[in-house]
Parts: structure tokens; C-alpha cells; sequence
């Protein structure tokens, strides 16, 4: 029997493990997805893609994930969480060595499809368990996942760039990838650790009654409006964020004509600077509401971007790509945490509805690599303002009494 005092401490010991691990995924699904972007320019030329077919990569797999990532989100309320979350590292993995051996834009476009539910699995329910585990600090939490992200954002450009610069192409990295997420489920895999709420299905109840309490409760969740607004805020201000990280690569290789290895530089700067800014978050939320910091990033985007579209020259541009990550403080954690938040405890709903919201990602994607191929990159690309402006417009101001 263990004293009082000894059972804190091991339950203190388990969830900083398990927070670590939580980490090591988000840095990990972080790395494979910045090799992506990176690498995006290469590959489109080595496969011989179109602009229409790089923007079927980047929004289709989005489409697709609506009909099945909800499902498997939704489980992840139940005790199949930890299972779901392994099953889901491998199969993230093995999609990543897929993309490795791909000759063909059917096989790549299958391989990103399998990748999204796979993540969706693995990366999403250790984000909702991260959040389960830290109740009450889901901003701060949130905010270290950020940087585990952004400090893997910043290294995957600096080591493909190396890779190109010793002519390795790009099929190396991500087979290296694959075989860590391979390394990392099975990690994941022998920790201890209850997955998701307490429900019947849980505590022993009928198959059938248990599913009934589960859509039962996403139902009230998708009632919730400010959950709704959350979300549908979430996936503007990505124009900002994930949209003009992908289309960023190709927008410094056909629009301001750098080199591979010029690019990688260039990307790295950028997450260098995404990464400092998530480091001040941390303690920038110790004294501001979370909220006033998305409105101020997002007043200041809008110039900043406008400035780095507008100016002629390349090393501006790249200083300036620099400075828009770096203003997009607060954006993504923030509203991630007030989601979380707004939905009191149901963490694995939370993400089973945002994977819905998806769909107008998708769609946003898909049509800005449509207008490209019609209209040219550098017209497409001015429609990622409608981001900051959505958030300037409609992000809630902060609460008088509460830094969130």
C-alpha cells in the first residue's frame, strides 16, 4: 500500500510522462508535415504535378477526413481512446514511408488521405488527453504543445535544405520520419493511462446504451454555439497559419524564384520565428487574456502580409514571411483552449466536431490552388487576408474577470 504523499507523487511522475510523450507526437506529427511543405516544390517538379493537383493534396484529404475522422474522434470519448491512438501512430507512419516510395500522383494523393484519420487518431486524441490531464490550465497547456510544434517547424526545412544541399531529395526524410512515428506508437503504446470521459461503455453498460449517451452528448456539444464560433474561427485564422505555411514554399520557388536549399533557409527562418512567438505566449498569458492577444495578432497581420505580397524584393519578402509568423501569436492555441473549454470536459467531441469544420478548410485550400492554376500563385495568395480579418471582426473580446 502506498502513503498518500507516494500516490501524488506517482500520479504527478505519470501525468509529466505522459505529457512529455504527448509532446514527442505533436513534435513528431509537427517535423513530418514541415518536411511536407518543405519538400513541396521539389516534388511537385520530380512527379510532375499542377497547381490544381498540389491543391487535391493539400484540401481533398480535408474533404475526405469529414466522414471518417468525426467517427474515430468520437470514440475517443470511450476506453478505446488508447487503442485508437496506437492504431493511428501506425498508421500515420506507414503513410509516411508510402509518400517515401511514391512515383505516381494517385499513390501520393492515397497516402495523404490515409495520413489525416490516422493523425486524427494518434496527434488529436493526445492533444484532447493533454487537455484532460491539465484542467483549468488548457491555454498554457496548449501553449507548450504550440512550441513542441514550432520547434519541430523550425529544425524539418534546416535538415531537408542540408539534405538537398548533399543532393538526398527529399524520399530520405520522410522515410526517417516514418520510421520514428513507428518508434513513437509504440512508445505511446506501453504507457499507462485511462482514455477519454467516463462513460457507459466504460463502467459496463450495453454496447447500445453506450453509443446512445455518446451522440446523445455530441449532440448537445454541437449545440453550443460558442463552441460553433470557436471553430469556425479556427479555421480562418489557418489561412494564416498551416495555409500559408504549404502554399509559402512554392509561393519563394515560382513567384520569387529561390532555390531548394533557399527555400529550406527561408522556411526555417519563418519557424524560427513561429517559434519564438509561441515561447512568449507562455508567459505573455500570465498576463493578458488569451483573447486580447488573438485580436492584437490579427490587427497586425493584416499590414504585415499585405507588406510581404506588395514588396519587390526577395530578402524582404523572406524577412517579412518571418514577421507574419511571428504576429500569428496566440492565433491557433488560444481558440484551441477556449473550444475546449466551451465544450466542459468533452474533449475527444470537441476535436470529432472540429474535424467537421474541416470541410470549409478543405474547401478554402482546394480553391486557392484553383485560382492559382487559373489566375497565377500571386493572385491566389491575397486571399489569405480574409484570416485576420474574419478574427478582427468576430473574435470575442476578452472577459473582464478571467485571462483564458
Amino acid at each position: 500500500m502506498f502513503s498518500p504523499h507516494e500516490k501524488r507523487f506517482y500520479q504527478q511522475f505519470s501525468i509529466y510522462s505522459l505529457t512529455i510523450i504527448f509532446l514527442l507526437i505533436e513534435f513528431f506529427d509537427e517535423f513530418a508535415y514541415a518536411v511536407g511543405y518543405a519538400a513541396r516544390p521539389a516534388l511537385r517538379i520530380d512527379l510532375g504535378l499542377t497547381y490544381v493537383q498540389v491543391g487535391l493534396l493539400m484540401g481533398l484529404p480535408h474533404i475526405i477526413n469529414i466522414f471518417i475522422e468525426p467517427f474515430v474522434l468520437l470514440l475517443g470519448d470511450t476506453s478505446l481512446r488508447k487503442r485508437l491512438m496506437f492504431g493511428g501512430g501506425l498508421g500515420m507512419a506507414a503513410a509516411l514511408l508510402l509518400v517515401s516510395a511514391a512515383q505516381s500522383f494517385p499513390v501520393l494523393l492515397f497516402a495523404e488521405i490515409l495520413m489525416f484519420p490516422c493523425s486524427g487518431a494518434f496527434v488529436t486524441l493526445s492533444q484532447a488527453t493533454l487537455m484532460d490531464i491539465n484542467p483549468g490550465r488548457e491555454s498554457h497547456a496548449m501553449a507548450r504543445w504550440s512550441v513542441a510544434g514550432s520547434l519541430a517547424n523550425l529544425i524539418a526545412p534546416l535538415i531537408l535544405a542540408g539534405g538537398f544541399v548533399l543532393g538526398m531529395g527529399w524520399r530520405w526524410a520522410y522515410a526517417s520520419v516514418a520510421l520514428a512515428g513507428f518508434a513513437l506508437a509504440f512508445t505511446m503504446g506501453r504507457q499507462s493511462f485511462s482514455g477519454g470521459q467516463s462513460s457507459q461503455l466504460e463502467r459496463g453498460a450495453g454496447a447500445a446504451a453506450g453509443i446512445k449517451e455518446l451522440l446523445l452528448g455530441a449532440w448537445d456539444t454541437l449545440r453550443n454555439p460558442q463552441l460553433l464560433r470557436w471553430l469556425a474561427l479556427l479555421e480562418m485564422s489557418d489561412l494564416m497559419l498551416d495555409v500559408f505555411t504549404d502554399y509559402a514554399a512554392l509561393y519563394f520557388a515560382d513567384i520569387v524564384g529561390l532555390t531548394s536549399a533557399q527555400i529550406g533557409l527561408a522556411l526555417g527562418l519563418m519557424m524560427l520565428a513561429g517559434l519564438i512567438s509561441d515561447l512568449a505566449l507562455i508567459s505573455l498569458l500570465e498576463r493578458f487574456p488569451g483573447r486580447s492577444l488573438v485580436r492584437f495578432s490579427a490587427t497586425l497581420l493584416i499590414p504585415l502580409y499585405i507588406l510581404f505580397l506588395l514588396t519587390p524584393w526577395a530578402w524582404t519578402k523572406i524577412v517579412l514571411a518571418a514577421g507574419v509568423k511571428l504576429a500569428t501569436l496566440g492565433c491557433y492555441p488560444v481558440m484551441e483552449a477556449e473550444a475546449f473549454v466551451s465544450a466542459h470536459g468533452r474533449s475527444g467531441t470537441v476535436k470529432a466536431i472540429s474535424s467537421l469544420s474541416g470541410l470549409l478548410g478543405g474547401l478554402m485550400i482546394s480553391g486557392i490552388g484553383w485560382i492559382a492554376d487559373q489566375m497565377g500563385l500571386g493572385i491566389a495568395m491575397w486571399l489569405l487576408l480574409l484570416g485576420p480579418i474574419c478574427l478582427v471582426l468576430f473574435a470575442p473580446r476578452a472577459k473582464q474577470d478571467s485571462h483564458v
